[in-house]
């Protein structure tokens, strides 16, 4: 019979590395064709988004990330017994890294949730909502390397150097989410590259979340290590071992940093083929440059004129971009 937390651990790390994975490569697929499928007299009104709505169910990205934080919040919080705490308020020893990975998936229920709202709320500052989302997004990558941080300096041998390449992920995409969320007046290009970059960083960390949890599958860990304290913890017996494991660790995360290269430039070459410059109608009307700014310019001055009357109305009748397939 598997130890109940080596089962826990893997799962916990596979079905949350599957989660980020899956958003990485839907935000990869979706920044790219946005990019693209302008033409190139139109690649101002290209603007990255924090999230993308879905065909026939708009908000089904957020939907997704709230389900996954109610079961994450849920499991941790119940894990091994229905009570967090004890009778007198104190939370178990044993329990405190329960509590830890908790955060994490309530600050996945706070930007879920909030930006579900803003999307609710937008017939007007449509783009001060998108930086909202952006800085609601930059906050729950920070408190995830906070999280994983702390398990860094917890964890010691292969588990330590398994926890700092996931903190390098994670700081990717916090790094990114802060640039995004001030990249408004920059040109399309470099948006797109920061978009690309969180994008393709957040699928890595969900594929590394995988790596971890395989680790904790009996019979898959390096060589010379094993699963100890009833799978919680993986040990490595004696130096060689453990730094035959470190140099194997190392070894997997250059393979799936290019692998991870590879396949984002065959999704670019794809996208490119399917949708050429130019076809960029299939995600909706866009807004131009001069109709953001004239909705920018609407909340400080009365504008009078026949023309910036136009341009405020074709913004409020923009709805966030949808994908028509």
């Amino acid at each position: 019979m598997l130890p109940r937390g080596a089962i826990d651990k893997s799962i916990s790390h596979i079905l949350g590395g599957v989660l980020f994975s899956g958003l990485g490569l839907w935000h990869l697929f979706n920044h790219i064709r946005l990019f693209v499928s302008l033409a190139p007299t139109s690649s101002s009104s290209y603007v990255a988004p924090a999230w993308f709505p879905a065909p026939r169910v708009r908000h089904l990205e957020l939907i997704v990330m709230l389900a996954g934080g109610i079961y994450g919040f849920a499991t941790q919080m119940l894990a091994y017994s229905p009570m967090p705490f004890r009778a007198d308020g104190s939370i178990p020893p044993e329990r405190l890294p329960n509590h830890e990975h908790a955060i994490m998936y309530a600050s996945l229920l706070v930007y879920a949730g909030s930006a579900i709202y803003l999307d609710r709320n937008r017939s007007s500052h449509r783009r001060r909502h998108t930086t909202l989302c952006m800085l609601l997004l930059a906050a729950l990558f920070a408190q995830e390397l906070f999280v994983f941080h702390v398990h860094s300096t917890d964890h010691a041998g292969v588990e330590g150097r398994l926890h700092w390449f996931l903190q390098a992920a994670a700081a990717a995409c916090l790094a990114t989410a802060l640039l995004g969320a001030g990249a408004g007046g920059l040109p399309a290009e470099l948006q797109f590259a920061v978009s690309l970059v969180r994008s393709a960083s957040l699928a890595f960390q969900g594929l590394w979340g995988v790596v971890i949890g395989v680790a904790w599958i009996p019979g898959m860990a390096p060589k010379g290590c094993s699963l100890d304290d009833g799978g919680v913890n993986l040990r490595c017996h004696g130096e060689d071992s453990l730094r035959h494991a470190v140099a194997v660790v190392n070894l997997e995360f250059g393979w799936c940093v290019v692998l991870m290269t590879v396949f984002v430039l065959g999704l670019y070459m794809y996208v490119c083929r399917k949708y050429p410059a130019g076809s960029g109608e299939v995600y909706g009307r866009l807004p131009d440059a001069e109709a953001e700014a004239a909705d920018e310019d609407d909340d400080h001055h009365d504008m009078k004129t026949r023309n910036c009357k136009q341009a405020v109305h074709d913004v409020h009748e923009f709805t966030s971009m949808e994908i028509e397939v």
